[in-house]
């Protein structure tokens, strides 16, 4: 039985060789190399379709991680991260790539095909000198930087890119952060000064601004300095390494000075509420106690500065080129050849924009008007909010009410009911009036009063009032708000 099973085998087998096509029995051509292959017209259907499929398979570009130095002016983006309901420098990034043919279209809807990240977030309005992504491209394109800057808008910017290991992560990867503050002098004005572009920085208040900000370096619980973080959570602890200010100079006829701070990681509004901080205590506005009250369990009350002037400087990642940059395959990610770009980049489209928008528009000096309305000090969940006084909305509010006019040379006035609206509301004005004769105080530079005692429309007090209250829902918004530029005003009611 056995014999008969081997038998049959053997001769299946026979069969089979007969029915392959032997090298001797089929035409062949000879390729550039002298190499014999079979002519296409005598393989079969199903050996061509092999062919083809090699072909294509041969002319596919092959995709390498690398990571990719962009730098970019954030006024008019929402953020860098991608978002495909709002405008934002990843937006753009990730369609100037399927335009060079990059990368596919399909890795640009779905960024974890191709091993998406970012080193640094930047919210709203935040400029970066220096940011690195990390991902999967072809770089196998002639003039790769040319042709994707051709996509892009003057204010973004790929400084080059740099081959990495597989598993490189830029947001894991990165030791330590870079952010830079740039700040008009004034800010640090007492509060006996009148604050104008003739302020000019002395030395002493320079010595003064660097010790507070030593106050924050080495490891902390900074859930004071952002939103909705508890005191208990790992993720509170962050360690600052360095945070200096830099010799004032002047540009335009108003002087600035430069913050630098370095740090392991920041938070949602970290930096820009430690430089708050440490300008209202400058300033006189709190005492240095503060800063001892923030490390506390409880919530305190931390103004938030404006977000004009912050930019990232750099994304470091010394660990990574100790271990990997002298290894004869890989380059250090220290940039040095791309240095001179950056800097160009830097004081064209971010530093001079930085200073030239708080020149026409006056942020900081509208900003440094509400800080009187903060308490600094304990407040209750419910209560706790970046800005105690909203005066930007207040603001919106009074011009939206019928009853406020906006004079171009005061600010605001009140604005004269006809005789029937004054004799319909007599009674109640002369209540209202014997009830509540105080003034809504703004700011103490600038005063109006009413013309006549008129009565603001009891709806829009509600609505005022409510608007003030709800500000902590904003703390979610990853933006940074701007003061419109108004004049401060006191208004009588």
């Amino acid at each position: 039985m056995l014999k008969k099973v081997l038998q049959r085998i053997t001769q299946v087998i026979k069969s089979v060789r007969m029915t392959d096509i032997s090298p001797s029995s089929v035409a062949v051509q000879q390729d550039d190399k002298g190499n014999k292959r079979p002519l296409d017209e005598e393989l079969s259907d199903h050996q061509k379709k092999q062919k083809t499929e090699s072909g294509e398979q041969s002319k596919r570009l092959p995709k390498r991680k690398i990571a990719m130095l962009i730098g970019y002016n954030g006024k008019g983006y929402h953020g860098i991260q991608i978002n495909k309901e709002v405008n934002t420098i990843e937006n753009e990034i990730l369609k100037a790539l399927v335009k060079t043919q990059c990368i596919p279209q399909e890795h640009a809807d779905v960024p974890q095909k191709m091993s998406f990240q970012r080193a640094c977030r930047t919210d709203k309005g935040v400029s970066a000198a220096m940011n690195l992504l990390s991902l999967k491209v072809i770089i196998d394109i002639e003039n790769l930087l040319e042709k994707i800057n051709s996509h892009l808008p003057e204010q973004i910017r790929v400084f080059g890119y740099r081959r990495t290991t597989g598993g490189f992560d830029s947001k894991n990867y990165c030791d330590n952060r870079t952010y830079m503050y740039i700040c008009p002098t004034y800010a640090f004005a007492p509060l006996e000064n009148i604050v104008t572009d003739e302020y000019r920085m002395t030395d002493d208040v320079v010595e003064h601004v660097n010790k507070m900000l030593a106050r924050f370096i080495g490891t902390h619980r900074f859930h004071n300095y952002t939103s909705k973080i508890d005191a208990k959570e790992a993720r509170a602890k962050r360690y600052i390494i360095s945070f200096t200010c830099g010799k004032p100079f002047i540009r335009d006829g108003c002087e600035f000075c430069v913050i630098t701070v370095r740090g392991q990681s920041f938070m949602l509004h970290h930096i820009r509420k430690m430089i708050g901080i440490t300008i209202a205590i400058v300033r006189g506005n709190c005492g240095e106690d503060v800063i001892d009250k923030s490390w506390k369990p409880e919530r305190v009350d931390i103004p938030k500065a404006p977000g004009q002037g912050l930019c990232l400087e750099q994304p470091h990642y010394d660990n990574y080129n100790k271990k990997y940059g002298t290894d004869g395959i890989h380059a250090p990610l220290d940039w040095v050849e791309e240095q001179d770009e950056i800097n160009k980049f830097k004081e064209e489209y971010i530093y001079s924009d930085i200073m030239k928008t708080e020149k026409d528009e006056k942020i900081m000096m509208e900003w440094l008007g509400t800080l009187q309305h903060h308490v600094f000090d304990f407040v209750n969940d419910k209560d706790d909010r970046d800005s105690r006084f909203d005066k930007k909305r207040f603001l919106e509010k009074c011009k939206r009410d019928p009853n406020i006019v906006i004079t171009p040379d005061t600010g605001f006035k009140l604005k004269s009911k006809t005789s029937n609206e004054s004799a319909d509301s007599n009674n109640s004005e002369n209540a209202e009036a014997k009830e509540d004769n105080s003034d809504i105080q703004l700011d103490s530079e600038v005063k109006i009063k009413s013309e006549s005692e008129v009565k603001i429309k009891s709806e829009s007090e509600v609505e005022i009032k409510s608007e003030i209250k709800e500000d902590k829902d904003l703390t979610k918004e990853n933006e940074v708000e701007a003061d419109q530029d108004s004049k401060p005003v006191k208004v009588q009611s």
